[in-house]
């Protein structure tokens, strides 16, 4: 797989052989502008921040801004303690920072679980932990924002050695944050030596972001998380995505997500679909949802 300059990515590796243990997740670099919707880029994301468990359920809008602070001091992100970014890059085709300031104070409550392995022991634990650091905001609407992020947060993406590279053009286009979260899942998964993972129906749920007072019964997480999630993923990206149901008597025991590359001609249609206005693209895939049996 190659980036957007050009170079092949390093293949990613388990992460307990000697060679995940070399190359680590901040060693991976963000290229072109990920913070430029028509502009193409790409946007490095470890893999306890894409397999991570929301105790703050954030929306779409909070989940693009928070890529959106990771990626923009990435390459940067160990030499440099304190971030700054004009608010007028973070809030795209609105004209006032309204909605900023909420999101700023949804992402500084917001906190999440994330599992990894101890950098010292080796063993696997689980870190509760804030998404964003102490921040500050200039009240002028075209001043910046000035953030951090926990050094524990920090400690864990040292040792991290599994990533997602997410395409910016893509992530921008989905418009449901379960398209968001589902898209990371298989940036983060295609280049392992699998093309399925097993997930309880709890789980995928708390991967994908579903609120715990949401869509209680499956049934309605299918029709209005997981359908319309690969549905707009088969559409607009270069991989196949499906779903197949194991039952227990009546009740959906597991799912297991299943992922593929496309081949050339369906690549270029999906290409060729994210250059096509967004009006009617609903319509353009409603007879392709990819049928859960």
């Amino acid at each position: 797989m190659r980036s957007k300059t050009g170079e092949a990515d390093p293949p990613q590796t388990p992460i307990d052989t000697p060679a995940s243990r070399r190359l680590r997740r901040l060693d991976i670099r963000v290229t072109g502008n990920p913070l430029d919707p028509d502009l193409a880029g790409s946007i490095i994301k470890p893999a306890e921040l894409v397999d991570v468990i929301e105790l703050t359920s954030l929306n779409r809008s909070e989940l693009v801004l928070y890529n959106q602070l990771l990626a923009h001091p990435w390459n940067e992100i160990e030499s440099t303690k304190v971030h700054r970014i004009h608010k007028a890059l973070l809030r795209g085709s609105h004209e006032s920072n309204d909605r900023l300031h909420e999101a700023f104070d949804k992402l500084m409550a917001a906190f999440a679980k994330i599992s990894h392995r101890h950098p010292d022991t080796g063993r696997q634990v689980t870190t509760r932990i804030s998404l964003l650091g102490p921040n500050a905001e200039e009240d002028t609407e075209d001043g910046y924002f000035y953030y951090t992020f926990h050094e524990g947060l920090l400690n864990v993406l040292r040792h991290s050695h599994t990533w997602a590279r997410l395409k910016s053009e893509i992530m921008y286009l989905l418009r449901s944050k379960y398209s968001i979260r589902l898209y990371e899942m298989i940036e983060r998964r295609i280049n392992l030596n699998v093309q399925s993972e097993t997930f309880t129906v709890d789980q995928l749920r708390a991967l994908l972001g579903v609120p715990r007072n949401k869509l209680g019964r499956f049934a309605d997480f299918n029709k209005y998380a997981l359908k319309p999630a690969i549905a707009e993923i088969n559409q607009l990206t270069d991989y196949s995505v499906s779903v197949g149901i194991r039952k227990r008597g009546r009740l959906v025991h597991e799912l297991v997500l299943m992922w593929f590359r496309k081949d050339s001609d369906a690549v270029t249609r999906a290409a060729a679909e994210r250059q096509r206005s967004r009006v009617g693209r609903s319509a353009r895939r409603r007879d392709k949802v990819e049928i859960i049996v």
